[in-house]
């Protein structure tokens, strides 16, 4: 384990998770600038079932990113210097990526209009990244969550999270109907039943995968989950992701034979349905259970993650480095998962350089003010 800067303790297992995380999420953004998952009911090539079913197994990765924040909560401590740092890289991307590719010709920023720029010189208002916006809001109320973590015993806060699950997840879930307030778990509402239910797993553990429960109910000390919590999990990651797939397939039939619930087909692929929220937590109790030595190469690269989704989903790039990288060339062709591996390793390593740049500027810049 090493030291962050905040004194919390960097778990390398959970950092190699975070940046595994961080590569599927460039996965999914792949197929879907990609042009690559046409509607099942349209569609039942090979081609598209295998992509599908990536995207199935892909589709935790935003849960477990979050679950990590919420997950140290205990140990962490809010500050309004870390809200205007994570602020400041957000806006700093926001609007560099667009002023650089000006200056090589690649972007005409005149020819913008005012929506564009509004996301990109108020990029937390108006969701130029939408994760982004969420998670700083997120951060925002994390001392509220943090206190409720705390206070609330094992029972009232399993019952609150039951209830939450229950109205932002399990009802979507089952519902072969559009509702109106569903935001598909793209918003900070259910980032916050993410982060209690961390706050949870932290506390209490998993008790149907781990079985021993994380620590003692009133302290924040953790306790080595059970040997075989990492098979059990990583079956529950397997077992819900397939089931993930499997319903869509499921309603892709029944659409193509009746024409009816095709709202519901993609829905399985949302964060919050409920398939994907169990698979989620079975990938992050895999993780948990890992005994990784102290790996400063793996913490050092984790904390470049939130830089690599910002550079690669930036507005004037996210449509682009699809097309600089020849997805659609390679669209149908036998060795496409191959090209979605290299791409995912160019892209995550361009945004890791580009991180560190900004890290370095940004630590000098601190030590000179301090």
């Amino acid at each position: 384990m090493s030291e962050t800067g905040n004194g919390r303790i960097r778990q390398s297992n959970i950092e190699l998770l975070r940046i595994i995380s961080m590569c599927m999420i460039i996965a999914m953004h792949y197929m879907t600038k990609g042009m690559l998952l046409p509607k099942l009911s349209e569609d039942m090539s090979l081609h598209n079932i295998v992509f599908r079913v990536i995207f199935a197994f892909c589709a935790s990765s935003v849960n477990v990113y979050v679950f990590i924040s919420g997950y140290f909560a205990i140990d962490s401590k809010w500050s309004i210097g870390k809200l205007v740092r994570l602020w400041l890289q957000v806006f700093l991307y926001s609007i560099l990526v667009p002023l650089v590719m000006w200056a090589f010709g690649a972007v005409d920023i005149s020819s913008m209009d005012l929506g564009m720029k509004q996301q990109i010189f108020l990029p937390i208002s108006y969701e130029h990244y939408w994760f982004a916006t969420s998670y700083v809001l997120l951060y925002l109320f994390s001392p509220v969550l943090a206190i409720a973590i705390e206070k609330l015993d094992k029972k009232q806060l399993g019952a609150a999270i039951a209830v939450l699950i229950t109205v932002f997840c399990g009802f979507k879930s089952v519902n072969p109907y559009l509702i109106p307030w569903d935001k598909y778990g793209d918003d900070v509402i259910w980032f916050m039943v993410l982060y209690l239910i961390a706050g949870y797993i932290r506390l209490y553990g998993i008790p149907l995968i781990d079985g021993t429960g994380g620590t003692s109910a009133g302290t924040n000390t953790e306790k080595t989950p059970d040997r075989r919590t990492g098979t059990r999990g990583l079956l529950v990651y397997i077992i819900f992701s397939a089931l993930t797939f499997v319903i869509a397939l499921a309603v892709s039939f029944i659409v193509r034979k009746t024409g009816k619930l095709e709202y519901y087909m993609d829905m399985t692929l949302c964060y919050n349905y409920i398939t994907v929220l169990i698979a989620s937590v079975g990938l992050f109790a895999a993780f948990r259970s890992l005994n990784i030595k102290p790996n400063k190469f793996i913490n050092r690269i984790a904390g470049y993650t939130f830089g690599v989704y910002l550079l690669h989903e930036n507005i004037v790039l996210r449509e682009l480095w699809p097309k600089l990288l020849g997805i659609e060339a390679v669209n149908g062709k036998w060795y496409q998962i191959l090209h979605m591996l290299l791409c995912i390793v160019i892209v995550f390593a361009c945004g890791c350089i580009i991180d560190a740049i900004r890290t370095m500027i940004f630590d000098k810049v601190g030590r000179k003010h301090m």
